[in-house]
């Protein structure tokens, strides 16, 4: 009887133990993201939106979305480019 509920336990553990990992195992990867587009943004637009999803550049700098990344592109004249999405 008392390998019997040994095995009952560690049934029971496992079943308690498996929504944890296969709740990470089972998710959808995140999304892919491509390069900026910059053509949108165009050298009469006087301002940016102030959303915040950082784009961090091959000079070192972190710009707060892609508009401000691109306004900054043209306006340096396609000196820097992309290198990821995040801070450097």
């Amino acid at each position: 009887m008392s390998l019997f509920s040994s095995w009952i336990k560690a049934i029971f553990i496992i079943a308690l133990a498996f929504p944890l990992y296969s709740e990470t195992t089972l998710a959808p990867m995140p999304e892919a993201r491509s390069m900026p587009q910059c053509k949108p943004y165009s050298d009469e637009q006087d301002y940016c939106t102030r959303e915040w999803d950082p784009i961090c550049a091959n000079n070192g700098k972190t710009y707060g979305n892609t508009c401000a990344f691109c306004r900054e592109k043209k306006k340096n004249g396609d000196k820097f480019d992309f290198v990821h999405f995040g801070y450097c």
